[in-house]
């Protein structure tokens, strides 16, 4: 699920600090409204509209957590699964390629 967020016209625009590594940390209102948890993956774009400039983020769910659970599923079969972890593998495989 990919949900795009655009605070520019925000008044409490959550913040964070850069740290001297480019480290930050995201804040707790956007991983909630992201549901990003330990382990997700951050896709980050850059988007120029009209004179602004908007990043767009992407959560991608940590495989592991994703696929854990699924073999306790009573309508999960091992092709279920298989096709589920491949279509993870080709996402990867297509974020890797586009950097």
């Amino acid at each position: 699920m990919v949900k795009n967020l655009l605070y520019s016209w925000v008044k409490d625009m959550p913040t964070s600090t850069v740290s001297r590594k480019g480290l930050t940390t995201v804040p707790s209102k956007i991983r909630k409204v992201l549901g990003i948890k330990s382990g997700d993956r951050l896709d980050w774009r850059v988007v120029k509209k009209d004179d602004k400039i908007l990043i767009e983020v992407e959560a991608d769910k940590n495989p592991y957590e994703f696929l854990k659970g699924r073999r306790n599923d009573p309508n999960a079969s091992f092709d279920k699964v298989e096709g589920l972890a491949d279509a993870l593998i080709a996402k990867e495989a297509k974020t890797v390629a586009a950097h």
